[in-house]
């Protein structure tokens, strides 16, 4: 009980440290640095990502990704934050926008989240981290395996035909 109590407190906390942000107008215009800000848990709690995580995405999409060409131009950083904001949100692109850390516009936010998700189907990331069985053999068994597991019937389709079993 004491440990809900402790972990209800960190996250108040954290809450009012972020409601702090938003309502200084001190920091209205400046370029926020969310890595640098933000406590572990609220960066997680914002990006549904840990920082290391989010470090590496920007790694791996970075030679994918436009150069910064003019001084007005969003940095690499920015736009995969903005992008990965926009997933972990699942909300219209004007609020991911107004976010405190990343205040863009929404047709900014619509560029960034194409130019990431073109980065993450390029076939050099997307083969190396998207994986489909190989043959009818491991596609059975990958079925079989989510059945049993979540109890989640026909998760993978073929186009073979069906079985009588509750897994296919």
């Amino acid at each position: 009980m004491e440990e809900l109590l402790y972990v209800n407190l960190i996250n108040e906390v954290e809450d009012a440290e972020l409601d702090e942000m938003e309502l200084d107008p001190r920091h209205a215009n400046d370029i926020r640095d969310p890595f640098v800000e933000l406590t572990d848990r609220s960066f997680q709690t914002i990006f549904r990502l840990s920082k290391e995580l989010c470090l590496f995405v920007i790694t791996l999409l970075e030679p994918l990704m436009r150069p910064r060409m003019k001084p007005t131009d969003l940095d690499i950083r920015v736009r995969v934050l903005i992008a990965i904001r926009f997933f972990a949100s699942g909300s219209y692109q004007m609020d991911v926008g107004s976010n405190i850390f990343l205040n863009v516009s929404q047709s900014s936010v619509s560029r960034c989240i194409k130019e990431v998700v073109n980065g993450l189907n390029h076939p050099n990331i997307f083969n190396e981290f998207v994986k489909f069985p190989g043959n009818l053999r491991d596609l059975d068994t990958l079925r079989r395996m989510f059945y049993e597991q979540y109890n989640f019937p026909g998760i993978i389709s073929s186009n073979r035909r069906r079985t009588s079993t509750p897994f296919t």
